[in-house]
């Protein structure tokens, strides 16, 4: 079932969202991949009756989720909040949906847009300011609700408990944000660790443990399409930065925008240790970021 909620962790993470089939329409993906099943996830996190969202899913599975999140929301569950991974489209635009479906207060957001971002206003005082700080909060006051800087330093509470870690990762195209659930060892990693697809669309999660060179293969194509910036810069600090986040935390589970949910301690540190092994190769210029797709194959 497309439709389907999955319980990531028992009475604590639930993985919604919609499942599109890969065509030429959805670039993030090679050739060799159309036909298949990508998709598009958020994830309700609930501790008691305090009920989180992260990240809004597409507007075009409005009715999707709207059906999961009514199937999982008990009565007298509070959820008000949503925390976004990055303020694109796929992150953001289901939020005026929801607001009028569930009455949305506030979002969890990094406190700053990229300078492609537009805002409609009659005000100059708001047009001079709207790429600065203020930029995601005028955003989200279009949207209908309170902004809430997720920052570095800061903590997204459920049920009074800290839960979520917001780290501005250097690995990114726009501002970018991963959340780091210590309780549940899951790592809401937006847009990287998205390459597994499915052969069929009801498969949400993958555990598999590939070898280092079948990983690191995959790995380096997913940079390539992703983040071709990298075959250009100098990649010391950002691996090492990456090397100590992820030395100082324990992570199961890896949750993405979109793609499959990777599961299982093995079947994470295959990837995060192929992360850093691709990230190394194109520090030392041992492989053109163009060629990874070749050798993935």
């Amino acid at each position: 079932m497309r439709d389907q909620t999955t319980e990531i962790v028992q009475g604590e993470v639930f993985l919604l969202g919609g499942v599109e089939q890969i065509d030429e329409r959805i670039s993030w993906y090679p050739a060799d991949d159309r036909g298949k099943f990508v998709a598009y996830n958020s994830y309700l996190l609930r501790s008691g009756n305090d009920c989180l969202l992260v990240e809004s899913g597409a507007a075009a599975h409005h009715a999707i989720i709207r059906e999961q999140l009514r199937s999982q929301l008990r009565d007298g569950d509070s959820f008000k909040r949503i925390a976004v991974t990055r303020n694109e489209p796929e992150c953001v635009c289901n939020i005026p949906n929801l607001v009028k479906d569930f009455g949305i207060e506030a979002v969890h957001s990094a406190p700053q847009m990229s300078a492609l971002q537009f805002f409609p206003s009659d005000s100059a005082e708001s047009r001079s300011e709207s790429f600065d700080k203020r930029s995601t909060e005028l955003l989200m006051l279009e949207f209908g609700v309170q902004c809430i800087a997720a920052d570095e330093g800061e903590s997204i509470s459920i049920n009074g408990q800290v839960r979520l870690e917001p780290f501005k990762t250097p690995l990114r195209v726009l501002p970018s944000l991963w959340l780091h659930d210590s309780h549940t060892r899951t790592l809401f990693c937006s847009d990287i660790f998205c390459s597994s697809v499915s052969e069929r669309p009801e498969i949400r999660t993958n555990s598999d443990v590939l070898s280092k060179d079948e990983m690191t293969a995959l790995m380096l194509r997913e940079l390539a399409i992703k983040f071709e910036w990298l075959s250009r810069g100098r990649l010391g600090g950002i691996i090492e930065t990456l090397e100590d986040y992820f030395a100082k935390r324990d992570i199961e589970i890896l949750a993405p925008t979109r793609g499959q949910v990777i599961l299982g301690a093995d079947a994470v540190d295959s990837r995060l240790r192929a992360l850093i092994e691709a990230m190394k190769m194109l520090d030392a210029r041992d492989l053109p970021l163009h060629a990874s797709s070749a050798l993935s194959r």
